[in-house]
């Protein structure tokens, strides 16, 4: 099968997917809801160039907002796709350990959304509020560390196959 083919093909599921988990698998939290996206979104970018991850994780996840809160959908079209960014200079370091790459490009990376949703709420609904997601935010930013973890051999796996 032509590269570029598979390329596109992935990226397409990628986006697909990364738009299903977050908006159909969404626990409520103060101003937003909790999801698995973005291990979902980091995971598929073990599967994908940059390119595609980048326009996968950004534009999924608009639609998911799109679809269930809309007032997010432009900060997190910016934010989701900056943090695939992020992952993949990340992975770039000189670490020799991958799994020990990964996971701190992960948690750096995932830093973004735990924080720019806290500032979007406290820019759109006053500071106060805004703060009020925090805790959600960071339940989430740690679950999906140990989702992101757990799931990472197995598409380290896919990844030497395609």
């Amino acid at each position: 099968m032509n590269s570029n083919i598979k390329k596109l093909t992935l990226g397409a599921v990628l986006l697909a997917l990364t738009f299903v988990i977050t908006r159909f698998i969404q626990i409520p939290i103060p101003l937003g809801y909790f999801n698995i996206g973005n291990s979902v979104i980091l995971l598929g970018c073990l599967l994908v160039p940059m390119g595609y991850g980048v326009i996968a994780g950004g534009v999924g996840s608009a639609l998911a907002d799109l679809t269930s809160y809309p007032v997010y959908t432009l900060p997190t079209l910016i934010i989701k796709s900056i943090m695939p960014a992020i992952f993949y200079l990340m992975l770039k370091l000189p670490i020799k350990k991958d799994f020990v790459k990964s996971v701190l490009a992960f948690a750096v990376a995932t830093l973004l959304p735990l924080f720019g949703y806290t500032l979007t709420g406290c820019i759109l609904y006053g500071f106060v509020a805004g703060l009020a997601q925090f805790p959600g935010l960071l339940l989430e930013y740690v679950a999906n560390i140990v989702v992101f973890s757990a799931f990472y051999k197995p598409f380290k796996e896919i990844a030497k196959r395609i």
